[in-house]
């Protein structure tokens, strides 16, 4: 008997410290919070309207740099956070679309990497989603003492202009995840906020794909077609990591079985009544020497594309290099005015 139920005992033991380690969710729900915060001290709360907006999408790794379960010490950290802000400073932008942002995680020593950046750029609104949060990350599982540990990140939007919204849509999980993996892996997520520009109203759609599994990718791209089709306005801007990978990616695998990814010509299909590739851009990962996968910027039509840039750096500090747009109303306000009250949700 006892032979049985010592086995059985320390099954459920195991059991339960699996889902007490995946669980301590803050935020259950797929739409996400809504939540607005302002940064206090800000040093340009409300800046005059802009005759152009510029917009920085970056992926930053979480500051973990190029190897995401490396332990780097936290002047490291902070060092690349540092980096992350010069960049965004010296691109000009004025609303930043970041993906991979810890907040306040163990394995980058408790800083809410979003409230950090916006705090030393003295911009005044932030908008995050979670996109991956649980009470213990075993990775790497040997050895214990570099185990990842409590972790809480996600997506978030930084802006010198008021965030009015923000709204979290979730994608679908890679199909062939363990049992009990999704309580441990990250969700592929759109966020999306709107941004007041003076007498106009902006859409930001923060969007980060799957970046290994090209079916998946590709499976999320649809669902990414569905929902902007529903929520798309004349002044939309989708930007984030798109994972899409680079033709000349395909060929230089040498696998005549292997299929080109499909992911772009699923969004730019799908979207091409609503939103317009403004550019095809040189590819952005990896950062040290770029040639696999390409971050690419589509807008609504009431916004006219000045200028798209991967943003090129000596010394990077994530594995993908930044996407700068800059936008230029299609319109006179005062014609906007007129016409276009009916189009944001």
């Amino acid at each position: 008997m006892l032979d049985v139920v010592l086995p059985l005992a320390l099954l459920c033991l195991l059991l339960g410290a699996v889902l007490w380690a995946g669980g301590g969710k803050t935020l259950h729900e797929a739409q996400g919070s809504g939540i607005v915060e302002a940064i206090a001290g800000a040093l340009e709360a409300s800046p005059p309207p802009p005759e152009e907006l510029v917009i920085l999408s970056y992926s930053m790794a979480y500051g973990l740099g190029d190897l995401p379960y490396e332990r780097a010490g936290p002047a490291t950290v902070y060092d690349r956070l540092d980096a992350i802000i010069e960049t965004i400073a010296a691109s000009g932008a004025e609303v930043v679309l970041l993906q991979e942002v810890d907040f306040a995680s163990r394995r980058t020593y408790d800083v809410d990497q979003l409230q950090y950046i916006a705090a030393v750029l003295g911009w005044g609104f932030v908008a995050r989603v979670i996109t991956w949060e649980c009470r213990y990350l075993p990775l790497p599982f040997w050895p214990p003492g570099r185990h990842t540990g409590r972790l809480r990140a996600g997506q978030g939007v930084i802006s010198r202009y008021q965030l009015v919204q923000n709204t979290r849509q979730r994608l679908s999980q890679p199909p062939t995840q363990p049992l009990l993996s999704p309580l441990f892996s990250p969700y592929r997520t759109v966020q999306m906020v709107d941004v007041q520009c003076g007498g106009r109203m902006v859409r930001l759609l923060n969007v980060h794909l799957e970046p290994r599994e090209a079916a998946t990718r590709q499976r999320q791209a649809q669902e990414l077609v569905a929902f902007v089709r529903h929520v798309a306005t004349p002044h939309c801007v989708l930007m984030g990591a798109l994972n899409s990978v680079a033709s000349e990616a395909t060929a230089r695998n040498g696998d005549p079985a292997s299929k080109p990814d499909q992911t772009m010509d699923i969004i730019t299909t799908g979207l091409r009544d609503r939103l317009r590739l403004v550019a095809d851009t040189s590819p952005t990962y990896p950062a040290a020497a770029p040639r696999d996968r390409r971050d690419h910027a589509l807008v609504g039509p009431g916004l006219q594309t000045v200028e798209t840039q991967v943003v090129r750096l000596d010394a990077p500090v994530s594995d993908h290099l930044p996407l700068l747009v800059r936008l230029r109303w299609a319109l006179p306000l005062a014609t906007q005015n007129r016409s276009t009250n009916h189009e944001h949700l």
